[in-house]
């Protein structure tokens, strides 16, 4: 690449350090729209246009999805695609000026996330343009993959220190020490016995916690969890519906416990705690479908999801999508009366930089 090329890499790398997004998107092709004389410049993501600068504007439009078969083909592929003719690239607006370009992918981690496309109008895309383009792509890519592994350690630390906060918050240990202060008059053996297994769920979590646990050692500790819960609300049924196959299955830690805490706490506290919590999980294409739902109160389509306390249901979808991709986040189905559904799905492979 040449001088002025590297200039322009040290000026956008700062910008893409914060993630593949409008505004760093924007920034990025308006840079090199204005300083290596194209007649436009374009940065998608494998939706949507993220930002377009030069002729063609008015239909290929920021927010918008990719009009041409060329680009979606680059994307699925991964492949550094090139074309010198208006036919090729095959815009459906039939007054477009554009008659050539080159696409270059942004490849993170071996996944596809978008494209640098540069392009020209009345004279062909040259061989400088297409190295160009493939220097940059390239050079863009690692700095998305450093983003994108900033944002995951941000996201774990904070899920650790939230771990500790969940696991021994006061809302949690007001309910516990008040249940164990009550059976001390009413069933003196089990207040020990939970004195003694709050002990241990403290000494657990000031314990150091990997990034991913075997569902078997998630689920173990929903089951520490869960003896509180059972003190506090007589009424409170749960039912583990695993498949063993999926028992072995890598997961992120404390993804399961706040989503069967956020089941009891907005779904049957409620109803005084009385209810049905399923934990299901099965084997589902190449990696594992993991199920929490209960019968409690539920809540109205269009309304806010609610959060339990802890590291909350939110933090727990950052932490899956960042892990695995949008298709591995929390999906949640509910009716007032008919209790909540949360799934998310674990592929079998974990990312590279967890191994």
């Amino acid at each position: 690449m040449s001088h002025n090329v590297l200039d322009l890499v040290v000026e956008a790398i700062p910008h893409l350090r914060g993630g593949l997004g409008p505004e760093s998107a924007g920034f990025t092709a308006r840079l090199l729209y204005e300083n290596l004389s194209l007649d436009a410049c374009a940065v998608v993501d494998v939706e949507h246009v993220l930002a377009y600068v030069g002729r063609g504007e008015d239909h290929h439009l920021v927010g918008g999805p990719s009009l041409t078969g060329l680009t979606h083909r680059a994307l699925s592929t991964g492949e550094v695609i090139t074309a010198r003719a208006r036919e090729e690239i095959g815009c459906p607006e039939a007054t477009c000026p554009l008659t050539s370009v080159t696409i270059a992918p942004f490849v993170v981690r071996g996944t596809v996330v978008g494209a640098l496309k540069l392009y020209r109008a009345g004279t062909p895309i040259e061989a400088d343009d297409e190295r160009v383009a493939i220097g940059l792509a390239r050079v863009f890519s690692v700095s998305l993959e450093a983003a994108e592994l900033d944002a995951r350690e941000a996201l774990v630390t904070k899920a650790e220190l939230d771990a500790l906060r969940a696991r021994v918050s006061p809302h949690f240990l007001f309910n516990t020490l008040t249940t164990i202060a009550s059976l001390t008059r009413t069933d003196p053996v089990r207040a020990h016995d939970l004195v003694v297994d709050f002990a241990e769920y403290f000494r657990d979590s000031l314990a150091p916690h990997s990034e991913f646990v075997s569902l078997d050692e998630e689920l173990e500790h929903v089951e520490q969890y869960l003896r509180f819960e059972h003190a506090r609300f007589a009424g409170l049924h749960v039912a583990f519906e695993v498949d063993p196959r999926a028992r072995v299955a890598p997961v992120p830690v404390l993804s399961v416990q706040p989503l069967v805490e956020n089941a009891i706490g907005h779904g049957l506290a409620p109803k005084g705690g009385r209810g049905t919590v399923r934990i299901g999980a099965r084997p589902a294409g190449e990696g594992t479908e993991i199920t929490v739902s209960d019968d409690g109160v539920g809540f109205s389509p269009g309304t806010a999801v609610p959060s339990g306390n802890g590291i909350g249901m939110d933090n727990v979808n950052q932490r899956l999508t960042k892990l695995f991709g949008p298709a591995s986040g929390l999906r949640v189905t509910s009716r007032p009366g008919a209790g909540t559904t949360v799934r998310f799905y674990v592929p079998a492979s974990m990312p590279a930089a967890a191994r």
